[in-house]
């Protein structure tokens, strides 16, 4: 095990909600201010042939917020999670 690994305060899984519930709960999430690490699973999106749409969505959410991520190591979820850390 890497001694510098961060284990998360919280983990959102948000397969199988649609963009509408996932932005409620990341709402809900930023908003608690309880957290400093956040990770955040989408999912790869492979299922469809435009491409992931979660995947996407929270990282233009992200990004829109200021809000800082890092793409998850391959056995937290590699390209299907991202870790957020907040403040």
């Amino acid at each position: 095990m890497n001694k510098y690994a961060r284990i998360p305060d919280f983990i959102l899984d948000l397969h199988g909600f649609t963009i509408r519930e996932a932005e409620k709960e990341l709402e809900v999430i930023f908003r608690n201010k309880s957290y400093t690490h956040v990770r955040v699973i989408t999912g790869k999106g492979t299922q469809r042939e435009t491409g992931p749409i979660l995947k996407t969505f929270v990282r233009g959410y992200l990004l829109s917020r200021g809000i800082h991520y890092n793409p998850a190591k391959q056995q937290d979820g590699g390209e299907g999670a991202v870790e957020v850390f907040l403040k």
